[in-house]
């Protein structure tokens, strides 16, 4: 009970900072910057050698360097300032999915990102940050008020929130989930379902428990609103749904009108990284997204790393997290195109405005199973890939429409194994019951290069598109249909 109480009052006190004026909640940004760069500096070998000439005092955040992932990973034992954590084992650690939810120490929570350039990341966090990462949440970016009575009354009717993702491998979003504090379970009932397949079986267990509150990716949030708009998915507004959040990717402006539609509430997104998971909140009237500018720092910047300014796409961002005080992320660089509101939101909430971010451009796949077509999530192959250290960038490309070609770079000072890499992708395949559906040839290269203008690769596409006689709804397929 002490411990929900005190995740209450955090919920609570983080909400109590929105009736501030934006300059204090800068002056709050500006001091837990200083303190994690000394605290880094002190206790961290990597950074004490990086801001060797900083003083901690006095200083601009423009004069402490960038930080690449493939420096990050290269130099990743002398980042953590727990002298105890090595790559080696974090690395073992994160291999075995049954190990997800378990805490390496008795203390930290385990991620790792998904490689979308190439490499990827390992993230530690412990339990204090996960706390401050669901009070954020509930203070800030919950329908449900963070008040004392609000807080009350979910003791005797908790909040039901309805959680569907693919799989449950060491991914940020899925770790998130898997070290939710305990205290949660006082206000939240919470069904966490890992698999969008079969669709009809989703369908019935989301109707029979009824959420108040539905979490879901961008695509499987698409394939929700399809079956919610067939009558077959009976959630929305009307019979009781208050809040429908987008997760881990960005969600087209075509996708976010088609899912208001289906369940005639405002879809509330949110912009968040593995390396800084409490990065932002979804605006509750469905302007964008929120950030949390008093607890990290989010630069938009050009190619060369100089500011652009507010209302202006950028091409990359650097990210300071400031609460992540054992992997400090210190203008961190990652390729996400964001545009940030020159305005302040127009619902009254004082933290800057996040208008847009473009991320992944993974597509969806489909494929023909028996006499109709079936719709292939892209988290199908990242979920098992990720288990898969050796791996660096790679590409699926839907070459026919049951046939994929994956291609596979090995990840820097590793080597892949052809048998070995054939066998993870059917156990992934065995996994989502696709192994007798789908044939996936897999080819070993020394180069796959992005897109040389974005910088970014398409890990999962195709060269033939949904099937034509799919009916199309906003240039997206959204029933599925017999094969004629």
């Amino acid at each position: 009970m002490w411990s929900a109480l005190r995740l209450a009052r955090e919920g609570m006190r983080q909400k109590a900072v929105l009736r501030r004026p934006l300059g204090q909640i800068l002056t709050i940004q500006e001091q837990r910057l200083r303190s994690l760069v000394a605290w880094a500096k002190t206790r961290s070998p990597f950074y004490a050698d990086r801001f060797r000439h900083i003083d901690p005092e006095r200083f601009e955040l423009g004069d402490l360097p960038t930080l690449t992932k493939a420096e990050m990973m290269a130099n990743l034992d002398g980042q953590f300032t727990d002298r105890r954590l090595r790559r080696a084992e974090l690395e073992d650690f994160v291999s075995d999915p049954q190990r997800l939810g378990q805490w390496y120490l008795d203390k930290y929570a385990l991620s790792r990102t998904s490689g979308t350039q190439g490499l990827k990341a390992l993230i530690v966090q412990d339990r204090r940050m996960m706390e401050i990462l669901f009070a954020l949440q509930m203070g800030r970016g919950s329908v449900f008020p963070a008040t004392p009575l609000s807080a009350l009354r979910c003791l005797f009717r908790k909040a039901r929130l309805a959680v569907v993702t693919i799989g449950r491998g060491f991914y940020p979003s899925a770790a998130m989930l898997a070290y939710a504090p305990e205290a949660c379970q006082t206000f939240v009932n919470r069904m966490w379902l890992t698999h969008i397949e079969p669709t009809h079986e989703v369908v019935d267990h989301l109707n029979r428990f009824k959420p108040d509150i539905l979490l879901a990716y961008a695509n499987v949030l698409e394939i929700l609103a399809r079956e919610a708009l067939a009558g077959r998915l009976r959630l929305s507004k009307v019979t009781g749904l208050r809040q429908v959040i987008n997760m881990s990717e960005p969600l087209s402006d075509g996708g976010k009108h088609f899912a208001a539609e289906a369940f005639g509430l405002p879809v509330t997104d949110n912009y968040a990284t593995g390396e800084c998971m409490a990065l932002s909140t979804g605006c509750l009237a469905g302007h964008g997204m929120h950030l949390q500018a008093d607890w990290a720092i989010l630069e938009v910047v050009d190619r060369h790393n100089q500011p652009v300014a507010a209302g202006r796409s950028g091409e990359r961002v650097l990210l300071t997290n400031l609460y992540n005080t054992v992997q400090p992320f210190i203008r961190y660089e990652i390729e996400d195109v964001v545009t940030v509101s020159p305005e302040p939101c127009p619902c009254g909430n004082p933290l800057p405005l996040i208008l847009k971010v473009e991320g992944r451009t993974d597509e969806m796949l489909w494929v023909r199973d028996g006499a109709r077509y079936r719709q292939i999530h892209p988290y199908v192959f990242v979920d098992v890939l990720d288990e898969c250290p050796e791996v660096g960038w790679y590409q699926i490309v839907q070459v026919e429409r049951n046939r994929l070609v994956l291609r596979a770079e090995p990840a820097p000072g590793r080597q892949i194994n052809l048998e070995t890499l054939r066998e993870v992708i059917q156990l992934g395949l065995r996994r989502f019951d696709l192994a007798d559906l789908i044939r996936c040839d897999v080819q070993i290269t020394d180069s796959i290069a992005p897109d040389p203008k974005s910088g970014k690769l398409k890990r999962i596409t195709t060269r033939i598109g949904a099937p034509a006689d799919l009916v199309a709804h906003d240039g997206r397929a959204v029933a599925s249909r017999l094969v004629s």
